[in-house]
């Protein structure tokens, strides 16, 4: 969207999805489209094109002329800069009548990071199954984690600390992860932390990243996901396991001091965990601290006062592994 000058507190005079937003969401739209549409994104792109990619795709279900495909990162910001091939041969398909085999084979074909290989589907997600990650007590990341709970202080604007302060006791931000892994874990599709959480305030945000250690402590960014705590209202009948629907429209305020339940999605992705490495998942409140990692330096303005935020061992990682893999 395109704000002009003088608009720019569109965001604060809008902060549910209302009226406003509802006439520029152009997904609804989509189920009039019946020309063959080719989209595609690079797997880094987190933040930016990568969540609509696959929400365009679910809306354009009814168009049979509709290919996907996921890129391998470390390419351009830009998915139009890094598609030239693709774009070529769809555009030479259609409009010059050439056969360039881009509609060959399955309608989705993305690359599988780690694995370094290209995967096809005719489905989104593909076919897996889902393996729960408990966030233990203990900081493990386990199917069967320690009982208990962990928490962090998410420190309110305008507090004016130094930059040299002594870090917060609790910390600002915590981590889950898992034992070396015995064997590759590959994944690809939808994923969710369905987080059960307590917070001393009336609205906190969730701010939520997905990594990959090796062994060498080399971290890689994976995916992420973020919901204010206010918003947190799901949609039972368009929401699935994995994906959570969240329609952002009836702000309910956050009960202090209970616990509340919440579905988090986080951006789809595809990512072979390597045997040895671990999964890590990150979880804070304001990603503005620079110590915190955020996605091509994308950081969120903070919600909220300051809380304290409390994460039970009840939360659960939903995770897709590929079947026969």
């Amino acid at each position: 969207m395109i704000i002009r000058p003088g608009t720019s507190s569109v965001a604060v005079d809008h902060q549910v999805r209302d009226a406003f937003w509802d006439e520029r969401n152009n997904l609804t739209r989509l189920d009039k489209v019946d020309i063959p549409i080719y989209l595609g994104c690079d797997w880094d792109n987190v933040p930016m094109h990568l969540p609509s990619t696959f929400s365009t795709w679910k809306a354009l279900a009814h168009n049979p002329n509709v290919r996907m495909a996921m890129l391998p990162a470390g390419g351009t910001t830009w998915p139009w800069e890094s598609m030239h091939v693709e774009a070529l041969a769809w555009f030479d398909q259609y409009l010059k009548d050439r056969d360039t085999g881009i509609t060959d084979g399955p309608r989705i074909r993305y690359w599988l990071p780690g694995a370094e290989e290209w995967r096809t589907s005719d489905v989104w997600p593909p076919a897996s199954e889902y393996e729960e990650l408990g966030l233990g007590a203990d900081g493990s990341l386990a199917a069967q984690p320690q009982d208990g709970s962990r928490e962090y202080l998410c420190l309110g604007t305008g507090l004016a600390r130094p930059p040299r302060a002594y870090k917060s006791d609790p910390p600002s931000v915590l981590y889950w992860q898992t034992a070396p892994l015995k064997a590759d874990l590959d994944v690809a599709g939808d994923i969710e932390l369905q987080l059960s959480a307590t917070s001393t305030a009336i609205d906190t945000a969730w701010i939520v990243m997905l990594r990959d250690i090796a062994p060498d402590g080399t971290m890689t960014d994976i995916t992420g996901g973020w919901l204010r705590a206010s918003l947190r209202e799901t949609d039972p009948d368009a929401s699935r396991p994995g994906a959570p629907v969240l329609p952002c429209r009836n702000p309910r305020a956050v009960p202090i001091g209970k616990s509340v339940d919440y579905r988090i999605p986080l951006v789809p992705n595809a990512w072979r965990f390597a045997a040895g490495h671990r999964i890590q998942l990150m979880i804070a409140s304001d990603d503005q601290p620079k110590d915190i990692p955020v996605f091509l330096g994308y950081r969120h303005s903070p919600v909220g006062t300051t809380a304290r935020n409390t994460i039970h061992a009840t939360s659960r990682l939903l995770v897709p592994v590929l079947r026969g893999r």
